[in-house]
């Protein structure tokens, strides 16, 4: 008992001097089949309240869409993990539905607009999570795409404007490891993980048949396994504590189906977790030990590629229900996949071009008018983005414009 309170009061007087502590949390998806990234962004939210950031300098983009689903078990809830608590309850959203867009997210932290946005300033401790799908060069929204380009115009924007000391970015998406790759740089006082490296799927974690709270399945993956990895850490390490790279380590161990990496500014990772996501004044590096004395779950559980995660959600929906509306919804879901690849097949043969699995965005004007180009013709779905690399081989590889976007209108 004596050693647990004198360990205790070392935490509190090793604390950091409080400071400004601001978050700004993105989930850029819809449908029940994204379950995961909406519970994902809710339990992030607890974690920074929890914390001590208060609720006025936390900022939630959410479809909001999951909770209220028909096909929810529990209407009005949200879970992270298997027999978890509700992280709905009392998760405040402030944009929701059609106002999640790229521009709502690129004025939000460049304290842009009337809105409810960023007011952090050069001694600002600034922490920004996305969650959603991904590909080359960018992460995905209901409507519309952010690109990377665009994406680091901002944060050198935010490094003008003086609205941060310090910021960190944990983005959880496939291939989200382009988002910075040879693009961020290592002065801005940014250090940024990701789920995944430039060229690979981020994993969908807690999904089927571990998808149970209170002896219901969900019907979706509960979380993902990266955004599950470091939110499981925080909230059992003492955050006033761990450093920011002893995080990393962990998360990264813990990530096994894809490579978590790491970017930017490293000279900072030696601070404490407590400094981006809570406020670690000697109140809540006392709170924050009492609260980290727990277990994580080491237990393996289920978890799917991010890209198969709507088809296997069809799939056990249709086995729960043996219906033939669903049986039909997962026919169409099967047969849209294979249009998709199909196009790209044709797209590949067309061009007669090299096509690696790897590349890296040359030309973000090409891409973007491609890509706009692609969804006007053909529509968009998830599923398109597996195959975005092939637009920018074609990109990199100057393929004259006229000839570029016939090819495109070719594909459907």
């Amino acid at each position: 008992a004596v050693l647990f309170v004198l360990f205790a009061l070392l935490v509190v007087t090793q604390a950091t001097t409080k400071s400004d502590h601001w978050a700004v949390i993105v989930a850029g998806s819809n449908g029940f089949w994204n379950y995961r990234h909406q519970a994902d962004v809710c339990h992030a939210y607890h974690i920074m309240k929890d914390h001590g950031i208060p609720e006025s300098q936390i900022i939630v983009l959410s479809y909001d869409d999951v909770a209220s689903s028909s096909q929810n078990p529990f209407k009005g809830q949200l879970f992270n993990k298997p027999n978890g608590k509700d992280v709905y309850a009392g998760c405040k959203i402030d944009y929701k539905g059609a106002d999640v867009t790229p521009q709502t997210f690129l004025n939000v932290i460049q304290g842009v607009g009337s809105g409810k946005v960023l007011k952090s300033n050069k001694n600002s401790k600034v922490f920004i999570n996305f969650a959603d799908h991904g590909a080359p060069g960018l992460i995905a929204f209901p409507r519309g795409q952010l690109y990377a380009k665009d994406f680091h115009a901002a944060l050198l924007n935010m490094n003008k404007k003086g609205m941060y000391q310090e910021m960190t970015i944990y983005i959880e998406a496939c291939e989200s490891g382009s988002m910075f790759n040879n693009i961020l740089e290592t002065n801005l006082n940014i250090y940024a993980t990701t789920a995944a490296n430039p060229s690979e799927s981020s994993w969908g974690y807690y999904c089927s048949p571990d998808d149970v709270v209170n002896g219901k399945h969900i019907g979706s993956c509960l979380g993902d396994l990266y955004s599950i990895a470091w939110m499981e850490d925080t909230d059992a390490a003492n955050i006033c504590s761990e450093s920011l790279s002893t995080q990393f380590n962990t998360v990264q161990k813990r990530t096994n189906k894809s490579h978590v990496m790491k970017y930017g500014d490293l000279h900072f990772t030696s601070e404490a977790v407590g400094n981006f996501q809570g406020v670690c004044d000697a109140k809540e590096s006392l709170s924050n030990f009492l609260r980290s004395i727990q277990q994580v779950d080491t237990k393996e559980y289920s978890a799917i590629e991010s890209r198969d995660i709507k088809v296997a959600y069809l799939y056990n929906k249709y086995m729960a229900s043996h219906s033939k509306e669903d049986a039909k919804e997962l026919q169409n879901e099967i047969d849209n996949r294979l249009k998709i690849e199909e196009r790209f097949n044709k797209l590949r043969l067309a061009s007669g071009l090299q096509f690696p699995d790897s590349v890296e965005v040359q030309d973000f004007e090409c891409y973007k008018a491609v890509v706009a180009q692609y969804e006007e013709k053909c529509g968009l779905d998830e599923y398109d983005l597996k195959f975005f690399h092939n637009f920018v081989t074609l990109c990199n590889a100057r393929v004259e414009p006229s000839k570029l976007l016939g090819l495109v209108n070719n594909m459907c």
